[in-house]
């Protein structure tokens, strides 16, 4: 139960991630606002003469996303917070943010509670089924993804199979994110963001159900014995 509840999970926040880096390339001039990479190229761009009246912005969204990453590490150490509780309410408080901001607001500024949000998604829920697998970008997914069926189909490895089927299922959830992200920002524009709170409700469900596994599977057991003590003294009526 506990290793399909996580795995149900990651395909939710996975979900997640896709609709956030959707809506950021749709409403954002094709910012990606799930990592740093182009982020980083331009930085160091800029660095050598590159033009950009926009570097100062760019390196305070390097330091939220850094400033995330490091409080992923610190926060565990040094607090009891539960980190995918408080990971999916950030992204709640983040969706709620973009939803807000006005269109002509800088591309860039717009991104950073999805910068910080993203970043502490990515290390708080960081894998499934044993496998390290990010829920809030695909390279890395897509290529676990066609090496193991590669292999699967050169070696008959179950262990390939299985690895693949996970890595294509959670690549599959991130594009439905992505899909819906689309089709809600088509009909209600930059506010279209919040229909995301309908997955992070559905992975708050999920992690509720994880850390609470066996007082629910105890629970289900008792309804399950009442139940058929009803039903034998029914019988005996």
């Amino acid at each position: 139960m506990k290793t399909k509840l996580q795995r149900w999970t990651h395909f939710n926040m996975a979900m997640i991630g896709g609709f956030l880096g959707g809506f950021a390339i749709l409403n954002h001039h094709d910012l990606f606002g799930s990592a740093q990479t182009s982020n980083l190229i331009t930085i160091a761009m800029d660095a050598v003469g590159h033009p950009d009246k926009d570097l100062f912005i760019r390196v305070i969204g390097l330091l939220i996303y850094g400033g995330a990453i490091a409080l992923t590490v610190i926060l565990p150490k040094h607090t009891k917070l539960p980190m995918k509780y408080l990971s999916i309410c950030i992204d709640a408080l983040a969706v709620f943010m973009i939803g807000l901001f006005p269109e002509d607001l800088n591309d860039f500024i717009a991104l950073y509670p999805l910068f910080f949000a993203m970043a502490i998604q990515w290390c708080s829920f960081s894998g499934a089924d044993g496998y390290t697998c990010s829920s809030i970008f695909s390279t890395n997914n897509f290529r676990q993804f066609v090496s193991s069926m590669t292999d699967y189909c050169c070696s008959k490895n179950k262990e390939s199979l299985k690895k693949g089927k996970f890595f294509g299922k959670v690549l599959f959830f991130f594009h439905i994110g992505v899909a819906a992200s689309y089709l809600s920002c088509s009909h209600f524009g930059i506010t279209g963001a919040w229909i995301c709170f309908l997955p992070i409700l559905s992975a708050g469900s999920l992690v509720w159900a994880e850390s609470n596994r066996i007082s629910l599977k105890h629970t289900m057991g008792h309804l399950y014995v009442s139940y058929r003590r009803m039903g034998m003294i029914s019988e005996l009526q």
